[in-house]
């Protein structure tokens, strides 16, 4: 389903045919995943310094660099507009994996550059039931996820909720931070460090 198929059903939505339209799009469209919601560090400090023009293009060939290293993680990325990815997963540690690995990159991409050219992410992970269109994703898990890489992640940080850093502990290293409120529920927050070595 399309979001102009999805938003033309809820044009169409009244109390008489609520349940009939809600059956049909949550036939159609209800799948568990995972939400990675990846936002740039530092964006109002950069541009004050360096200028928009300047920040947007570092950005753009960043983004070039780690929506390839996304997918080969087997996500799929909804869109990158403005300073963000937003992608999704079947597996929380693919999603975990990708983080990773994008930092990993800016790391070392941005090692001896000035501060002008260096660019930063900020991930929040989290998973659950939403509604997957064919051209984008909606539901509370992505409200976390945002609010998680948007609001409460630092530079070069990635927070999960705790499904799943307890899904992913078996390969990677997650200490719990801190216990939040997102959207009037209480979700305990784990700070990823680093892939657990291999045995």
């Amino acid at each position: 389903m399309t979001s102009a198929q999805f938003f033309a059903l809820l044009r169409r939505r009244t109390r008489r045919n609520a349940a009939r339209v809600d059956r049909s799009i949550e036939r159609g469209t209800h799948r568990e995943l995972v939400i990675l919601m990846a936002d740039s560090s530092g964006f109002s400090r950069k541009t004050h310094e360096h200028g928009i023009l300047q920040f947007l293009a570092v950005m753009t060939q960043c983004y070039d660099r780690l929506i390839p290293l996304v997918e080969r993680r087997e996500g799929t990325v909804i869109s990158h507009a403005a300073d963000n990815i937003l992608a999704v997963f079947d597996e929380p540690g693919q999603a975990v994996d990708a983080a990773l690995a994008c930092h990993r990159w800016l790391r070392a991409r941005n090692r001896g550059r000035p501060s002008a050219e260096r660019f930063n992410i900020c991930v929040g992970i989290h998973a659950g039931t939403v509604v997957r269109l064919s051209d984008n994703v909606y539901g509370g898990p992505v409200n976390v996820a945002a609010k998680l890489g948007e609001d409460l992640a630092g530079k070069d940080e990635t927070l999960v909720t705790a499904e799943v850093a307890r899904r992913v502990e078996a390969k990677f290293r997650c200490t719990y931070s801190r216990s939040v409120e997102i959207g009037g529920r209480i979700f305990e927050i784990h700070r990823v460090r680093r892939a657990r070595p291999r045995a």
